[in-house]
């Protein structure tokens, strides 16, 4: 698979890559080889966490590549899917890899079909193409997927299928083992896209009132051994071994609890925006 368009259409000229590396922690010689990608992907997914609170603040998702890199870099705040994997592709770009940006529609046992609006990444290494994700919050993957029918990744005790799917628009299929079972997160075909493909699903996934990150606080982060979940009130710690915790918050908490649980710092004034975003705490 090749990307499609013009690579100047990405503007990865633009991508700070030293400050991205430092937002990483990454250092030394970085050879554009699977070990590489393995070390940048987890690296990233550990690091920046997952979050719509532009969004709720009033400010939208600008894709500009300076916008981007100035959130997720240089204020060491997080984003969605297009931020994070947009400046993923960037920097991998940059680095020598050969990136197409792909759209997954997400399955999450949801009731009828959601948006194939997912932005993943397809990365070529040599003959071997993997799957790069580090933008679908805490049920993403740690590292990269060898794109191949059936493998299994083990991450951490997170363990991972990718599979052939069903139908030309269904190529891929990756799923999330839970219990004894295969929990699948969305399937993929591979139809590379444009720039400004990513420009109209953002917008979509952005502003409309159906869409998921419109009219709700909804942040992740992602650690070795545990993944975190605010949704709204609900706050949900899930660990590898399948055992997890589940509370509410209340309004005084929020910005320190961003702070210290997300790493997101807020002003006062952002915060009040923040809860005030959040539905009546449940009657007691």
């Amino acid at each position: 698979m090749r990307p499609i368009g013009s690579a100047a259409q990405w503007q990865a000229d633009r991508l700070d890559v030293g400050a991205y590396l430092d937002r990483l922690g990454i250092t030394g010689p970085l050879e554009p080889d699977a070990q590489t990608l393995r070390r940048l992907h987890r690296a990233h997914a550990l690091t920046i966490p997952f979050e719509n609170l532009d969004i709720l603040l009033g400010r939208g998702i600008d894709l500009d590549v300076d916008v981007m890199q100035d959130k997720l870099l240089r204020s060491r705040r997080g984003g969605y899917c297009y931020e994070h994997n947009m400046l993923f592709a960037l920097l991998l770009e940059r680095l020598g890899y050969e990136v197409t940006r792909l759209y997954a529609r997400p399955i999450l046992d949801a009731p009828k079909p959601l948006p194939r609006t997912h932005l993943i990444l397809s990365v070529a290494v040599g003959d071997e193409t993997y799957l790069a994700d580090v933008g679908f919050g805490d049920e993403g993957p740690l590292e990269p997927l060898l794109v191949s029918d059936g493998i299994v990744s083990e991450q951490n005790g997170w363990v991972y299928r990718l599979a052939r799917g069903e139908g030309a628009d269904k190529e891929w299929v990756l799923s999330l083992k839970r219990d004894d079972d295969w929990f699948p997160l969305y399937w993929y075909a591979t139809e590379g896209h444009h720039h400004i493909d990513c420009v109209v699903a953002n917008y979509f996934i952005s502003t409309h009132s159906s869409s998921p990150f419109t009219g709700r606080v909804f942040l992740e982060r992602i650690a070795e051994d545990w993944r975190l979940n605010l949704n709204h009130r609900k706050l949900t710690l899930t660990r590898a071994d399948g055992t997890g915790e589940v509370r509410y918050v209340v309004d005084a908490e929020v910005r320190e609890l961003l702070a210290k649980q997300f790493e997101i710092e807020l002003t006062e004034e952002e915060a009040a925006v923040v809860v005030a975003a959040l539905p009546a705490p449940e009657p007691s």
